[in-house]
């Protein structure tokens, strides 16, 4: 039996029509991804389901006794109450029961906690408690802490954690895996899948939905497409519908100029022609206006100057840096050249930003050094849309209130230029409070991609947008010249653009990797199974010596050889990426460097051979 259906459901605001008589049959079990571009409705479908909002039209059914619950996409957020009473809430009048007795067992307060104790026996309620402290056990969250001193990924996981404790029949995620970290995501991936009840979800997560969902629900320009497949077949699926879509746009333009060269006959013609024909040309250019145009392609402007930036744009060397006693960097060596595209991944509260920021020059290490180009133009996207004043139009935003914009090198419209990312002219002179999370992101990229820049920082730039926006942004990303450094949990985005990734391990533990996260997953893992094949080989008691021991020299030079080798492992992976330039040979220190890099690789030999003769006593 269905667990909701949807008959003829339409729903409008103001002019715009967001559901157009749609139809759809939710089974019990599905997990179901609904995709959409930024602003088509999708958060509005996932309200009226929850009972929050009402179709204007149409007839929605949900089976008897069915519970929903609903994590929106910006949820409101009680600060100053603890986690506990928080999760606690998502259980109704049983949580608030529950929730005083933990705060008055918290406050010390007996005879209330005494009270509160009887009333939860009476409702035969303690294995709530259970639950509660279970969910808040698997999210790593601390009962008694306050929301107000969480990160943005961490206050996600409390309104996730309040939405799942009941355990109910349909679970409504919006953006569920916004600013959490890698690690959440797939603890929340894999806690999805064991999931026995139903899930809808948002999420602009590539590969979190390919993980998860078995069947999609496409929300385009108020129809709704259900697709009975996983996410890549559905990608296949929806290309060729693309394609049939693309042709008979062709076969409609064709009969459109026709038309339109009909209409502009003599005026014989004109006097003869038929009314009916003329309606119909006009419901043709009427359907033209409001067809869906292909995504424009943006390139980033570009300093004219750019060739004379220098080739190292960061060099640091050995920086630490700590809050208080929190120390988040230790010892962290890095050579970024132009043209680096570097990815950074970590937990929250990792340093990641604190990392950006050190390299920016906001902040200062306690120890080491950060060397700069003199030529950066910085665009930086930061994750918390600090920028965006809610009164201003999204135009004025964009251009600094005028009309015209250069874009490399070429004037343009500001309406134009806003076209190209999917804004029509009315939103373009819309105030910014009356865009989605996904479309504030999109405009964001839209200013800061008209600047010139050769230093590009994004963090967290995935956030809210729709999967064509991501795909656009990918693209322009790949064939930008510049230097591009930003944080993302989004892994297929990673694998698509970066060159190399640096880890925040944690413990101000910082690893540097070749390749994006999947690369990443794959050199820990060897590294990991090195290590252990190294453990488990049998030792062979034939040729073992037993080694000798040191002298007093002998070991103070064996303690010293880690830090030299270190060291200059990193001078000489400075002068191959250096080397590994073509245009460097053009500098007249080109030929020393080369003849210093294989003296360099010589010494190391030594010293690794020194360093294991010492090691074994000998």
């Amino acid at each position: 039996m269905p667990l909701i259906t949807l008959n003829n459901i339409s729903l409008r605001f103001s002019e715009k029509i967001i559901l157009d008589e749609i139809n759809a049959t939710i089974i019990k079990g599905d997990k179901i991804a609904l995709i959409g571009r930024n602003g088509e409705g999708k958060s509005s479908f996932m309200r009226l389901l929850s009972g929050m909002i009402y179709a204007d039209d149409g007839n929605l059914k949900i089976k008897n006794n069915t519970t929903i619950s609903y994590l929106e996409q910006y949820p409101s957020q009680d600060i100053e109450h603890s986690l506990f009473n928080i999760v606690a809430q998502g259980l109704g009048d049983v949580g608030k029961l529950l929730a005083k007795y933990h705060q008055s067992l918290h406050d010390g307060k007996i005879e209330e906690s005494s009270t509160l104790q009887g009333l939860i026996e009476q409702r035969d309620a303690w294995h709530y408690l259970h639950k509660i402290e279970a969910i808040l056990n698997r999210f790593k969250l601390d009962p008694i802490a306050k929301l107000t001193t969480l990160s943005g990924g961490l206050r996600r996981r409390v309104m996730l954690a309040q939405a799942i404790v009941q355990e109910p029949d349909l679970l409504l995620l919006d953006e569920p895996t916004n600013h959490m970290d890698i690690t959440a995501i797939l603890d929340l991936e894999k806690m999805l899948k064991d999931f026995h009840g139903t899930l809808i979800l948002i999420s602009h997560d590539r590969s979190f939905v390919k993980g998860i969902a078995n069947k999609i629900f496409d929300l385009d320009r108020g129809k709704l497409s259900i697709f009975a497949c996983g996410y890549l077949d559905y990608l296949k699926r929806k290309e060729s519908l693309l394609n049939a879509e693309e042709l008979e746009n062709a076969r409609f333009n064709k009969k459109l100029v026709q038309e339109e060269i009909w209409i502009r006959q003599g005026i014989k013609a004109r006097r003869t022609r038929n009314e009916g024909r003329v309606r119909a040309l006009k419901e043709l250019r009427q359907q033209y206006i409001n067809r869906r145009k292909q995504q424009g392609h943006i390139k980033i402007h570009t300093l004219e100057d750019e060739k004379r930036v220098s080739k190292i744009v960061f060099e640091v060397k050995k920086i630490s840096y700590q809050i208080g006693e929190l120390e988040l960097v230790r010892a962290f060596s890095l050579l970024v050249l132009k043209g680096d595209k570097i990815g950074i991944i970590g937990g929250n509260g990792s340093g990641k930003s604190t990392l950006i920021r050190l390299l920016l020059g906001e902040l200062q290490p306690y120890k080491g050094s950060i060397r700069r180009s003199k030529k950066i133009e910085l665009a930086y996207f930061d994750q918390m849309r600090e920028s965006l004043d809610p009164n201003m139009k999204a135009m004025d935003f964009v251009s600094g209130g005028r009309d015209y914009i250069n874009v490399n090198g070429k004037s343009k419209h500001v309406i134009g230029y806003l076209r190209q990312f999917l804004f029509t002219g009315k939103q373009a002179m819309a105030p910014i409070k009356m865009f989605s999370g996904g479309e504030k992101n999109r405009l964001m990229l839209a200013k800061i991609l008209s600047q010139p820049a050769n230093l590009l920082v994004l963090d967290e730039p995935t956030n809210d947008l729709d999967v064509e926006t991501l795909e656009l942004l990918e693209e322009m990303l790949v064939d930008y010249s510049g230097t591009v450094i930003l944080i993302s949990h989004d892994r297929t985005f990673l694998n698509n653009i970066v060159s190399s990734t640096i880890v925040m391990e944690g413990n101000a533990i910082i690893e540097q990797y070749v390749g994006g996260y999947d690369d990443y997953m794959d050199q820990k893992n060897n590294k990991l199974n090195a290590k252990n094949n190294k453990k488990t080989q049998p030792s062979n008691s034939k040729t073992h010596k037993t080694p000798q021991k040191l002298s007093y020299n002998q070991q103070q030079q064996l303690n010293s050889l880690p830090e030299k080798i270190e060291n200059l492992e990193n001078e000489i992976l400075m002068a191959q990426k250096l080397l590994s330039d073509p245009t460097f040979y053009q500098n007249p220190d080109a030929q020393n460097l080369t003849i210093k890099l294989r003296e360099m690789e010589r010494q190391l030999e030594m010293l690794y051979d020194q360093w294991s003769k010492l090691d074994n006593g000998n």
